[in-house]
């Protein structure tokens, strides 16, 4: 039993608990589709939230995952075209992805579309926003169907191991240019 603790924990299936994480749920869907759902609170205004939501070309500085984010166009409706290359992976195995996102942005939301289709069959989702007595409440929503082949127990593990790690970093950033305390 120690032995198959011990894999599981090298092989990178079994994380330790962290104090304040995101809540992060996945559902596998039909034709090896993947809906992420997340979110956290953070003791902040509406307003720097989406500073930080909305900054896609310092991304890189702080979502570790995140190689470059670009606003590639600005639409004379408001809605932007951003290009983004993030690597992901498990073990030592790990591949580079590129997303073509048109993002479109609402006073407490903002969703987003690739439509590049360069490593995803399907990827769309957004970020919503709600206020609350002690700040604001972020939520994430990602459907993703990529276009590769990645066994489902790895595929899931990734995507959730990612998205928390998303929204911590999102979440510390909020934090750190805010100087909002921690919930």
């Amino acid at each position: 039993m120690k032995r198959l603790a011990a894999i599981v924990l090298l092989l990178g299936l079994a994380t330790p608990p962290a104090a304040a994480q995101a809540r992060v749920s996945l559902n596998r869907l039909p034709d090896k589709t993947y809906e992420l759902h997340g979110e956290f609170e953070v003791s902040s205004s509406s307003g720097e939230v989406w500073s930080v939501l909305t900054d896609y070309e310092c991304l890189p500085g702080f979502v570790s995952s995140m190689r470059s984010s670009r606003v590639r166009e600005t639409r004379e409706d408001g809605s932007l075209l951003v290009e983004q290359k993030a690597v992901g992976g498990a073990f030592f195995l790990t591949r580079t992805v590129t997303i073509l996102l048109e993002v479109r942005r609402e006073p407490d939301s903002l969703a987003f579309e690739d439509v590049g289709r360069e490593n995803f069959w399907r990827y769309e989702g957004g970020w919503t926003t709600q206020e609350t007595e002690a700040g604001v409440k972020v939520s994430y929503h990602l459907i993703a169907q990529p276009d590769f082949v990645v066994p489902s127990l790895v595929m899931g593990r990734v995507m959730k191991r990612g998205a928390r790690d998303l929204l911590n970093e999102v979440r510390a950033e909020i934090v750190r240019r805010s100087g909002a305390e921690r919930k």
